[in-house]
This record gives structure tokens, sequence and C-alpha cells, in this order.
């Protein structure tokens, strides 16, 4: 199941992470330990500017309330709790006890517009920023989606006709940008985050946030590193999804160049701005200044609550439309399903084995569910980040979390587990 630790569900105040002048060696974070690292990454992930140069997305000139209407009985709510492969246990247990087991940060539910229920651990507040890992993709998706309702860009583009850069990388050189927009481009990738030696361990040492291994030779940059990238013979673009996190930075680069803006200019124009925002977010970036667009995102809950309550509510909020219903409409019908059945994640496993394979979906960097009755568009982050939004009942779920474990069936069942019970009582 999940790393074992001494003390298996402490806090990093509990731990004493970090605590001391300096702190003990063994109680310290530092570069090589606070991206992915337990128990570090229970501190780490409320301070990761700390380690890592970023750049700063900062909150709205008038920043607007989100109302609250508290329902105190989501509190007395049970949820069932997974075996190791993901399926039901059969026991059910509390809510305090779900958020201490899924090592949980933050927790704040919105129905119609208003917080109805909120909850924060491990040190966390509303206004703090918090890593989100692989839901900074799903931001990325949306902004593409974006480009494409202005007629920026379409999907049908070749992606070298924006990105001359990168016409040797036969991962990408004969590719539409929606073929690698939804993931559907061919690419050879082990997006493995266990194994040190892994494409994807690689790349997150270009990218800075893992230190580089003795004798190995790394790209300059992300922009160096993705024209390096061929194609994967097994396999022709557009047949099957395989979730590869560079990708969205292939992605992210042709919106920057389309739109003139960073990936941070355009999330604070475009979003922040609008939505009433009153904390900071940042992103990480390379040691060129590149923003990481695959997984670099810190936003605090509170704001992430605006931004999912908008997606709720057919792209609405306080009185103004956002973003376009019909791109909701796009990220409520998904992708292909048939696309999405052969396995590349632990959740595309998980959802053959246990949530209905014919179920899910992906489209733009968002994970879609298709369940009658639990349908619902979702971003997700390793280590238990999520944005889940049920646009049919007007509900969204922000979660941030510091589990020990990459993503585990288990972990990732746990946590969908504790939306269905949420759900299932708000829509009564």
């Amino acid at each position: 199941m999940m790393n074992r630790l001494c003390n298996e569900f402490a806090t990093a105040a509990e731990l004493q992470i970090m605590e001391g002048f300096p702190p003990p060696a063994d109680k310290r974070v530092n570069r090589s330990n606070a991206f992915w690292t337990p128990p570090y990454n229970r501190w780490s992930y409320q301070n990761m500017r700390m380690f890592f140069p970023t750049e700063g997305i900062p909150h709205a000139e008038k920043p607007s309330p989100l109302p609250k209407s508290i329902y105190p009985v989501i509190a007395d709510l049970s949820v069932a709790k997974p075996d190791e492969n993901g399926r039901s246990s059969g026991q059910l247990v509390d809510m305090e006890t779900y958020f201490k087991e899924t090592f949980t940060d933050s927790f704040v539910v919105v129905q119609e517009g208003q917080i109805v229920y909120e909850n924060y651990l491990n040190g966390m507040t509303p206004d703090k920023p918090h890593q989100m890992m692989s839901v900074t993709k799903s931001f990325a998706g949306l902004f593409a989606l974006m480009a494409v309702e202005e007629g920026l860009i379409s999907e049908e583009d070749p992606i070298i006709k924006h990105l001359p850069e990168l016409k040797n990388a036969t991962a990408f050189s004969d590719a539409t940008f929606g073929q690698v927009l939804d993931m559907t481009n061919a690419m050879a990738f082990n997006e493995d985050y266990v194994d040190p030696e892994s494409d994807v361990q690689n790349y997150v040492v270009v990218v800075g946030l893992n230190e580089p291994l003795p004798g190995k030779t790394y790209a300059g940059s992300i922009y160096e590193y993705l024209a390096t990238l061929s194609k994967d013979p097994n396999y022709e673009h557009g047949e099957i999804f395989k979730y590869q996190t560079p990708k969205v930075d292939v992605v992210n680069w042709a919106v920057n160049r389309v739109t003139g803006m960073s990936f941070g200019e355009y999330m604070y124009e475009e979003l922040w701005s609008l939505l009433g925002t009153d904390s900071e977010a940042y992103i990480l970036l390379d040691r060129n200044g590149t923003l990481f667009a695959g997984g670099g995102l810190s936003a605090p809950p509170n704001d992430l609550a605006r931004f999912a309550a908008m997606l709720a509510n057919n792209g609405a909020f306080n009185g103004q439309q956002i973003v376009s219903p019909s791109i909701i409409k796009q990220l409520k019908a998904g992708g292909s399903t048939e696309k999405f059945a052969n396995p590349s994640s632990v959740l595309q496993q998980l959802a053959g084995n246990v949530l209905g394979a014919n179920e899910w979906s992906y489209r733009a960097y968002w994970w879609i569910r298709h369940t009658p009755g639990k349908e619902a568009f979702m971003a997700s982050g390793i280590h238990g980040q999520w944005i889940y939004v049920d646009v049919d009942r007007n509900i969204a779920i922000v979660k941030q979390s510091s589990q020990p474990d990459s993503e585990t069936e288990y972990s990732i069942a746990y946590d969908i587990f504790g939306f269905d019970a949420i759900v299932s009582h708000l829509r009564k």
C-alpha cells in the first residue's frame, strides 16, 4: 500500500520538519528532497518558492469574497475505504479519518457559488499557496482551448506551424496541436515517477527539480529538451492516449507564441484578475527562467475554490462569463473512451479495473468521468492534488495533500470515494 513512516500520518509540525536554527540534518528540506520526497513534502508543498525560482501571479486588484454557507453535516459523513487495489474494502470511515489517511492539507467544497465546507490541516490556511503538481496541466489545457476559441490557433494546425524549432523532434514534427493537447501524439517517453532512471526523472532534472545523476549529460533548458523527443514506433499519432508530461510544455509554448503572453500572464489576465482572487499564486521556473507548465503551479485554496466554482457554474462567476460555455461543454463531453482504454497511468488502471473503463476519458489535460449520476471533469496531480468539477450539480471540490506516494490505486480511489460521499449527500 503506502510507504510507511515512523509516525505514518504525522503533520510537518509533529515531525518537527524545518524547526530550529538550523534544523537538524534529518529534519531539513532542500532542493533534493522538496519536490516529491516524504515526509519532507508535508512541509515543502507549502513552501516551494524557498527552494526554486518562481514567477508570481498576483491577485485581483479588487478582491471579492466567496460567499459561505457552511453545512456542518458534511463533517459527519462516512467515506468508503479502499483496499490496496482501489476497490471498496467494505469499511466506512469518518471524515476525520479520511482527511488524516489521505494526508489532506486543505479541503474546500463549493456548491452554487458558495463555500459549503472547508477544512485546513497540517498548517495550511485559506490564503497559503500549495504545490498543485499536474493540476497545472489542466490550466494549460484550458488556456489552449481559450486560444482556440479566440481563433488564435486551430487544433488541426501542425504543431510545427507555430513551433518550427520542433521540426526534427519526431514526437511532434508531424503531429497536430490537438493531438498534443489531448496527449494522443505518439511519443517515446517513460512517465515512471519511482524509477530514478526514467524519462520523467531526467526531465525534472532539466527543469531543475531533481539533482543531476553523476556522469549524465542533460539538455540546458525545457525548450532544448523538447526538441530531442522522438516518436514511439509502436503507435501512430492520434491512435491512443498516453499520459506524458512534456506534451504540456509543447502546448504551453505554442499558446505563449500565439497569445503573446506567458502562462502566468494569461492566468492573471483571463482568470485571476476576473475571479476576485485575494492571494498570490506562483509557478516554478527552470534555471533559465522558463516556466514549468507540466507541474509547477502553487496556488491557495481560497482562489482555487473561486476558479472551481466558476467552472461548475458553466464558466460564469460574479455576474460575468469568464470561460465560454462551449469550452465547458467540451470538457464535460470529454474525449475518446477507446483511446483512453490503453493504460499509461495509475488513474487509467484504476478506471479499467474498478471505476469503469468505458466511463472515463481525457480532454485537454482534464480527466473526464462519464459515470451516470457522477459525471465530472477533474484536474489531478500526484501526491493528492485535485480540482473536481460537477457542472450538472454545480458542485466543485478542491483538495490539496502531501501524500507520501506519488500515486497508487489506493490513494486515488480513496480521494474519489471521498468526493462521491460529499456529492451524493449534496445532490439530495
